[in-house]
């Protein structure tokens, strides 16, 4: 006899031999000997290995962070990432399974509407049709599981839950309790069990002090030992990168970029009729990211030469005298300043006493021109 037809025979007695010894019916039940072994051939006996949502990044039945600070565009990918698989539609080079979506929009409802009405103009879906579905508001998701259960099942299953945001959906009284974060992480992880088997994409931030290379969700170490995987967003003047940290349950995958959009939409008005603008987070191809290097590189140029013939000049003079202009007409004083970064940043130009000077190092840059 094999192990598994002696443990199954095994876990159908019951203590009967030995009597009730005055125990009621209910009690002498939780008696039952069950069988907790299991052989290696019954324990991968009903696997089904997992499939990706988005090649070598997301894995249906997994549970991942997406970290960021505020402002770096954590929910402008989200949504991006939610829009490539509503509609199927490859993201670059990798191959994404078209899916039905739902979003908890707990942290800003409004700001999640206007975000996702400018993605469907960008992208050229209609809201009405697409396979998207929203909760509204916060809530208690240990309290109404049955119920995202039954209504998820109703509509034959999802295959990504994005949830924004681990914060607004904690049910604990402090963030930086293990045992709670790791209950909570837990909590979220039940959402891959509706369903359709969903990968479930959690927005997190980091604490504030962390750095660009350091984005851990906040909170208690049990959390991220509870999920399988942190992705992480992190900004530079340019673009938003996607890609991990600390902890990937999977192959490495190559960092996926994305611009920041400032879009507006004829449905995003306010009570005067005025276009209130939101962003919107747009993938970039390699491309993409080449044209966008080599034009910043030139407007470092420009701005290096401006200051070398007017040092100490003003961010507002450096702009009109490259006639760096607006669409209002004024000084682009942010192109400006990018460039400025990363000039004082590769020490081609110094400041000194607030004025704007070119170092020895952007000299010979000039003069190898």
């Amino acid at each position: 006899m094999s192990y598994d037809d002696y443990s199954d025979k095994f876990s159908e007695q019951v203590d009967e031999p030995f009597g009730n010894n005055g125990a009621s019916d209910a009690e002498h039940d939780t008696r039952k000997l069950k069988k907790l072994l299991k052989s290696s051939a019954a324990f991968i006996r009903d696997f089904t290995a997992p499939d990706y949502l988005i090649e070598g990044v997301l894995q249906r039945q997994f549970i991942y962070a997406l970290t960021g600070h505020p402002g770096r565009g954590k929910t402008s990918v989200a949504l991006s990432l939610a829009a490539y698989i509503a509609v199927g539609r490859r993201l670059g080079n990798l191959e994404v399974d078209k899916g039905r979506v739902l979003i908890f929009a707990g942290e800003n409802p409004v700001d999640a509407k206007m975000r996702w009405i400018a993605m469907a103009q960008q992208m050229e879906f209609d809201v009405e049709d697409v396979d998207v579905y929203f909760i509204e508001g916060v809530f208690k998701i240990s309290e109404n599981i049955d119920a995202i259960r039954r209504e998820v099942e109703a509509l034959g299953g999802v295959d990504l839950i994005i949830v924004d945001s681990s914060a607004a959906f904690f049910e604990g009284d402090d963030e930086n309790n293990n045992a709670q974060q790791g209950s909570h992480a837990r909590m979220l992880r039940e959402l891959t069990t509706v369903k359709g088997g969903p990968c479930v994409l959690v927005l997190c931030h980091p604490p504030k002090s962390a750095g660009e290379d350091n984005l851990q969700p906040r909170g208690g170490g049990a959390y991220i030992a509870e999920i399988d995987g942190n992705l992480t967003v992190s900004k530079n003047d340019m673009t938003v990168e996607l890609h991990y940290q600390a902890k990937l349950r999977g192959p490495d995958f190559a960092p996926i970029n994305f611009v920041l959009k400032p879009v507006t939409h004829e449905r995003l008005k306010n009570s005067k009729g005025r276009l209130i603008p939101t962003v919107v987070a747009q993938y970039l191809s390699e491309a993409a990211q080449e044209e966008m290097a080599t034009a910043a590189r030139a407007a470092e140029d420009e701005v290096l030469q401006a200051v070398s013939k007017n040092p100490g000049a003003s961010v507002s003079a450096i702009a009109k005298q490259l006639g760096w202009m607006t669409g209002k007409g004024e000084p682009h004083k942010s192109k400006v300043q990018r460039a400025i970064i990363r000039l004082l940043k590769d020490k081609l130009l110094s400041r000194e006493r607030g004025r704007l000077l070119v170092t020895d190092k952007g000299k010979k840059v000039l003069e190898g021109k």
